[in-house]
């Protein structure tokens, strides 16, 4: 890289715009591969031979391979820049997609699977971290409602495009739809992504760290979304969970001591940060274990196609995608305190509408409750997102956006996992081979609803009662104009900006 590109001027507004369609649309593609196929099971599992063990790796496999890779995506764009790294796991991603589209057998699949988590292991904290740099003040907190209304649709409404493509041109067409947009969002990102800036972090890298986070999270998802198989009191779950502690417990030993550790530590202590993380786990669990149980409602107990399941639940969906970039616009004028309050204690109240379900309960009964779930989902996603970066270094987007994107993975696994036992408690039948009869589905997502609205409202108080208002200024402020925090509002006393130093490793080892 030549002195020259490390100073390339910023992205100018076009070209942060076509930047913004392209990583969101990446994004996009990283979510909705994994929900897509989980609808597809059934014609993958009768093509290529496997048994429901083998169909449950083609789906976990790749979250697990996303989740326990991505620390290592973050801190390979803060060490080498966000551009490259962004730009390799696109690549990565749209190749390994057509292999597995090509898949000639389930191991092979499988294994592809894999591949395909670690190229969105390193896109996901990239995108991110792109985003920061290339947009400042109001115009930020848009840009990142945008990317939350994005992963909101592919969370959310990626079992519907699964269903309407294995529907039209069979299962492998999941796959194949990223061959063809992927070269696409390349093209573009490569033109329009900013260069990368030089680096602060120097240093051999932290193999340690990175193997004691991968062991720790490996086993964490894994024993998650194999509780409602084994139960909760089986010993094989809790020595895997055991395990996942003492893995991330010798993690957090490790980074403590490293030169230049996988993930600073330091970082906890930002203003935001730890809660933001917890917040974004919390409000993913319960999206998801809303959403994955009503569509099992709506399939097993009224009889619906899974591409009728979908349309079902669209309102959530789409209310969800339209709210999230509209709030970023509202974060400058309110603030995230007050939208994370409000989206939550809205989520809170659309839960307690769900959980009066009954056996004859249909779209039109479920459509109050999933609208103000909906929005309140997508009042709360992109503050929570803004807040939980909005205090971290330039130097560090990178790994504190891959731990936000971990939070948020433990919080799907976790979210389904408590909600199946609750409904395992009512309902202990094998899901797959038996119908409900009665109140007994209805009765366990009922219960799960009511635990799901007080995790919102748990989540809430934390928000007012933890979340700071406003932060550093994180771009160089034209002379004789007031100094904007991340989330665009003016300070109270705006006439004597306050500075703040840069850090650097070599500050942040000194206060050890």
């Amino acid at each position: 890289m030549t002195r020259a590109d490390t100073h390339r001027e910023p992205p100018n507004a076009a070209h942060r715009w076509w930047m913004l369609t392209s990583v969101c649309l990446a994004w996009f593609l990283v979510l909705a591969d994994d929900t897509a196929v989980a609808i597809a099971m059934p014609p993958i599992g009768r093509d290529l031979g496997l048994d429901l063990t083998g169909l449950e790796w083609v789906v976990n496999l790749y979250t697990l391979a996303f989740a326990v890779l991505t620390l290592w995506g973050g801190m390979l764009a803060d060490r080498y820049g966000a551009r490259p790294v962004f730009l390799t796991g696109l690549m990565a991603f749209t190749v390994f997609s057509l292999a597995a589209g090509l898949s000639p057998d389930g191991p092979a699949l499988i294994g592809l699977r894999a591949a395909q988590g670690a190229g969105a292991a390193l896109m996901g904290p990239a995108a991110l971290s792109l985003l920061l740099a290339a947009f400042t003040g109001p115009s930020r907190a848009l840009a990142l409602g945008v990317w939350s209304g994005a992963g909101a649709t592919a969370l959310a409404g990626g079992p519907l495009l699964g269903a309407a493509l294995t529907a039209g041109f069979g299962w492998r067409s999941i796959f194949l739809l990223n061959v063809v947009l992927g070269p696409v969002l390349w093209a573009i990102a490569r033109r329009t992504l900013p260069a990368p800036q030089p680096r602060a972090r120097t240093g051999p890298l932290d193999l340690a760290g990175g193997v004691a986070s991968a062991v720790g999270l490996s086993a964490l998802i894994f024993a998650l979304t194999r509780a409602t198989v084994y139960g909760w009191t089986s010993p094989r779950l809790w020595a895997l969970l055991a395990g996942a502690v003492a893995a991330l417990a010798l993690f957090v030993v490790i980074e403590r001591r490293a030169a230049a550790p996988l993930l600073d530590l330091s970082l906890l202590r930002r203003p935001n940060f730890l809660v933001g993380n917890v917040l974004g786990l919390v409000s993913l669990a319960v999206m998801c274990s809303v959403f994955f149980f009503l569509a099992l409602y709506l399939q097993l107990a009224t009889g619906a196609t899974p591409i009728r399941a979908g349309l079902a639940l669209l309102p959530l969906t789409l209310l969800g995608a339209v709210v999230a970039p509209a709030t970023g616009w509202l974060v400058p004028r309110v603030g995230t305190r007050v939208l994370i309050g409000a989206g939550l204690l809205l989520t809170a109240t659309g839960l307690i509408l769900l959980a009066g379900i009954d056996p004859g309960w249909g779209s039109w009964q479920l459509l109050p409750g999933l609208l103000v779930t909906g929005l309140g989902i997508g009042l709360s996603t992109t503050p929570i997102t803004t807040a939980t970066l909005g205090h971290v270094p330039d130097h560090h987007t990178g790994i504190a956006s891959a731990a936000l994107n971990a939070s948020r993975t433990i919080g799907l696994s976790l979210g389904i996992a408590v909600m199946g036992t609750i409904v395992a408690a009512q309902w202990p039948d094998d899901l797959t081979k038996t119908s409900p009869a009665g109140t007994d589905l209805t009765t366990g997502i009922a219960d799960g609803m009511w635990i799901n609205a007080a995790l919102a409202l748990a989540a809430a108080a934390l928000a007012a009662a933890a979340v700071r208002a406003g932060s550093r200024p994180r771009a160089a402020v034209p002379e004789g104009a007031p100094a904007r925090s991340v989330d665009g509002r003016v300070p109270a006393n705006p006439g004597t900006p306050r500075q703040y130093p840069r850090e650097t490793p070599t500050h942040r080892r000194g206060e050890r």
